[in-house]
């Protein structure tokens, strides 16, 4: 039986410039934006100090983030968030995200929006050199190869542009150590990922929808196989596409992401209705009344009718 590939998870983090800053509370109103991408969990995880702490769990974001959670969630510098329609693994407590690992080097926190095309042979590979796994999704493998690549080398960017030699398929990745954040899109660009500004914090998001509700500016996409680096107040910027060809999903205009978004510089309301006039120009139709299905096909059923 062919198994039912979803791949439309939400990704958020933001970086401020002060260490007092509420992260938590934007990061909630950052993924109640992107509900739409997932349903099923969600989780953020806050960098106080160097010190990562985080709360996830089954559920819609209003639900698993209530104001008494979010009220013992400490301020800090940076966090990352995540709403899960699962990709690969089970919909489980322990499936959902960020994943928080500990290993020699300190503490990471990973979210992911995508799926690998060899998780299953990365997985077997760390298994039989010691690594112990706590879920079976995808992001866990990520996180295990990061750090294994951390002790190769001299920075935690290091050690995430190596992994992307190794892992193979869609996403897009946020990373956070006890001084970084690092935003990461695949080579091909395959998952949306856009950058944001709120005063002088910074912002990611997979949709510019997220952005929105917080009045903040939307400054571009993160470029396909593009790894950005925050630190100190800083905005670093590497090139890791090595030579592949652009190749955003077109779900993503034609289902996955919110009317309102804005995706690789092109609206995505603007998109649908675009393609319901192209279609109503390919196939017309003497028809009393046309209906959009699912509902990300309304716009176009108007642009028919």
């Amino acid at each position: 039986m062919l198994k039912k590939l979803k791949e439309e998870c939400g990704i958020f983090g933001i970086y401020s410039e002060s260490k007092e800053e509420n992260v938590a509370y934007y990061t909630c109103l950052g993924l109640s934006s992107l509900q739409h991408r997932g349903e099923e969990a969600c989780g953020i995880a806050i960098n106080d100090g160097g010190i990562i702490s985080y709360h996830k769990d089954i559920g819609l974001v209003s639900d698993v983030f209530n104001q008494q959670v979010v009220d013992k969630l400490t301020t800090g510098k940076m966090a990352v968030g995540h709403v899960r329609y699962s990709t690969t693994g089970a919909p489980k407590k322990e499936n959902a995200q960020p994943i928080v690992i500990r290993y020699a080097k300190g503490n990471i926190a990973v979210v992911h929006n995508g799926n690998l095309t060899n998780a299953v042979e990365l997985r077997k590979e760390l298994q039989e050199n010691g690594a112990i796994f706590n879920s079976t999704s995808d992001t866990e493998v990520i996180a295990h190869i990061i750090a294994r690549e951390r002790l190769k080398v001299h920075s935690i960017e290091e050690a995430v542009m190596n992994t992307m030699k190794y892992i193979k398929g869609a996403y897009s990745l946020l990373v956070m150590s006890s001084q970084k954040l690092i935003a990461v899109r695949d080579p091909q660009g395959f998952r949306p990922l856009c950058i944001g500004k709120l005063g002088n914090d910074a912002i990611f998001s997979s949709e510019s929808c997220a952005l929105d509700i917080m009045g903040a500016d939307l400054v571009r996409d993160v470029l396909p196989g593009e790894v950005i680096v925050m630190h100190d107040n800083e905005m670093k910027s590497y090139d890791c596409k090595n030579g592949e060809k652009d190749g955003l999903c077109i779900f993503e205009y034609i289902y996955f992401a919110r009317p309102d978004s804005i995706v690789d510089g092109v609206n995505v309301h603007h998109f649908r209705e675009e393609v319901g006039k192209a279609l109503a120009l390919q196939a017309p139709v003497d028809a009393d009344f046309v209906a959009g299905v699912p509902d990300s096909g309304l716009d176009a059923a108007l642009r028919i009718f």
